[in-house]
């Protein structure tokens, strides 16, 4: 487990964090936070949705993840990484006891597509099932989902997939992965018009595209 630290000006909120998805933008030579799990009691995990809110205006506000000792433990890494937000998030809060609430916070280009981006997330490690239902539902281009692994090896080749991080800190979410899909309607429809002229995908006489093939 880590501590998510959030200190901008006079307020500072941690809570403890099981679980962060985080992008590297290099542009600005930063690492970005795209999803977090946080647990802790009710006035700090809503501190920090408060706050998260507010921050994503902020060009300072800087997200700190470290090490959260166990009762007693002092010999443990001391190291510490930053991350920041970027963009707009949502964020969901769930009583698990009398003591402790979960949340969520993630992006919202996790929730749905933004502006040609959308992030994929493969809990059970299945990113081409992912992949297909997030083209089959956010694209009009023709799709059928045994052209996938096709489409996902033209994609990040030609990186309009970029891997995102995954920092599991409790061994929970072994099988996660995630992307960010950047294509747009255009890039698509051209993999899949060479593709089909190539055969490096067929359609087949008993296919059903409901979609205008190209």
């Amino acid at each position: 487990m880590k501590f998510m630290d959030f200190k901008h000006k006079d307020v500072y909120v941690k809570v403890h964090t099981p679980l962060i998805v985080t992008k590297r933008d290099e542009e600005k030579k930063e690492t970005q936070l795209v999803y977090a799990n946080i647990i802790d009691i009710d006035s700090r995990v809503q501190a920090m949705f408060a706050q998260f809110h507010h921050a994503k205006k902020a060009n300072d506000v800087v997200l700190w993840i470290r090490h959260a000792p166990r009762i007693g433990e002092k010999e443990y890494d001391k190291s510490s990484f930053a991350i920041r937000p970027s963009g707009k998030y949502r964020h969901l809060s769930q009583r698990e006891d009398d003591t402790f609430v979960t949340g969520i916070v993630a992006n919202e280009m996790v929730l749905s597509r933004q502006n040609d981006v959308y992030m994929i997330f493969a809990w059970d490690g299945d990113i081409l099932q992912k992949l297909f239902f997030a083209i089959d539902a956010y694209y009009e281009s023709p799709m059928l989902e045994e052209w996938t692994p096709y489409l996902f090896n033209q994609l990040l080749k030609d990186k309009y997939l970029i891997p995102l991080t995954v920092h599991d800190f409790v061994g929970d979410y072994a099988d996660l992965v995630a992307y960010e899909l950047t294509a747009g309607e255009d890039v698509l429809d051209g993999y899949i018009s060479y593709g089909l002229r190539t055969g490096a995908i067929q359609l087949t006489e008993d296919c059903d595209i409901t979609k205008e093939a190209i």
